[in-house]
């Protein structure tokens, strides 16, 4: 069995304070070690993490205590190593964002994957309506299915103003663990349409239990990984056309543009979309490339623009006026910040902040959500 888990969940149930879920869940991803994402308010709970096997199970645990998430259900992939690389535990007015109203009380009917996998092995006349973005059912999608030219799932309901035809076919809709197209077949409901279903736990429950059948390439994934490797790859490589699923951000910081590319361009290329940004001067770096000898002490909660304040949590320390820090991220080139002011989170002027307490301060340079505070 592999060291690590990457988990998915998500309930849709009436939430009455998601402020106290949510330092919950904080506290318990934290006593695990457990990072990812994990989004919650009054509409229910979505979360995807990753940690060791054996944390993953007593999370899971944990979760089973709370009366309101009875009947949870779990998507669980193995994986070699953390899927992500940070903790963020936040509260939201959708637990995923479709700036529509729908009626979760009135979704469409479940279907196992048993239940679809017969259902696609007779060839019952259906339509396979994948809820999903265009760059994650470019690189794979359940064969024959019908996709929808959408950028974000807040374009749904919109593009499916084309889809009246269909309002009589039996429609399945499917997404990556299940919370999106729930909340799509409500909405196609809402709008005429018939006969609506949609898939249990999504294309990683389905490939969990079948494998090489209906579903064509891999499967896109909102963590480091990206493409969970699940078949033969559809796409091609932009630089040499040949064919991969590799998807990656841009190494050019002021492109940042996913696209697909082999690993034999990545490194000719180093990593880059374009000629033009191989060259731009503003890089990321590689991992090996960071300082490793360093000692993280805080992460980065917000950034304010028009005045350079970072709004920060400590974590492992303290710090003091006068300091310098480094300051790193996934898509922030390090730079030292030599903490010329410091603020407590009222407000109040300070010259000392301990560990776990809320600050802000002036920064020198951008900085972005999750990058950290590190010493040496």
């Amino acid at each position: 069995m592999a060291r690590y888990k990457v988990i998915s969940l998500y309930k849709y149930v009436q939430i009455q304070e998601p402020e106290k879920l949510q330092n919950q869940l904080r506290g318990i991803c934290k006593r695990f070690n457990l990072l990812g994402r994990v989004l919650i308010g009054n509409e229910g709970i979505n979360a995807a993490l990753s940690g060791t096997s054996h944390a993953v199970e007593k999370f899971k645990q944990e979760l089973k205590k709370d009366q309101r998430l009875q009947g949870l259900t779990f998507r669980e992939q193995e994986t070699p190593k953390n899927a992500y690389h940070k903790l963020v535990v936040r509260t939201r007015k959708e637990i995923v964002a479709f700036g529509a109203s729908v009626d979760l009380a009135k979704t469409g009917k479940h279907l196992v994957p048993e239940q679809l996998k017969e259902m696609l092995d007779n060839k019952e006349d259906l339509v396979l309506l994948d809820a999903r973005n265009d760059y994650e059912h470019q690189v794979g999608k359940f064969r024959n299915a019908q996709t929808l030219p959408i950028r974000t799932f807040k374009e749904f309901p919109g593009a499916v103003t084309g889809l009246n035809h269909l309002k009589n076919k039996k429609v399945v809709t499917y997404c990556t663990g299940g919370i999106r197209c729930e909340k799509a077949s409500a909405f196609l409901k809402q709008q005429g349409f018939q006969n609506v279903y949609q898939l249990q736990g999504g294309i990683i429950n389905f490939n969990n239990k079948f494998p090489n059948t209906h579903f064509e390439g891999s499967c896109f994934v909102f963590d480091d990984r990206l493409v969970d490797h699940a078949g033969e790859a559809m796409t091609t490589c932009v630089h040499c056309e040949k064919q991969t699923d590799q998807y990656l951000n841009c190494y050019n910081l002021d492109c940042d543009r996913l696209f697909i590319c082999c690993q034999t361009c990545q490194k000719r290329t180093h990593c880059t979309c374009s000629e033009t940004c191989k060259t731009a001067p503003r890089q990321r770096q590689e991992a090996s490339e960071k300082t490793t000898k360093v000692k993280v002490i805080g992460r980065v909660l917000n950034y304010y623009p028009k005045k350079q304040i970072a709004y920060v949590q400590l974590q492992k320390g303290g710090i003091k006026k006068g300091m310098k820090l480094g300051i790193q991220g996934k898509t922030t080139p390090s730079f030292q910040q030599e903490i010329r002011e410091l603020r407590s989170e009222d407000g109040d002027t300070i010259n000392i902040a301990k560990k776990s307490q809320l600050i802000t301060f002036p920064v020198d340079q951008k900085v972005r959500k999750n990058d950290q505070l590190v010493l040496g």
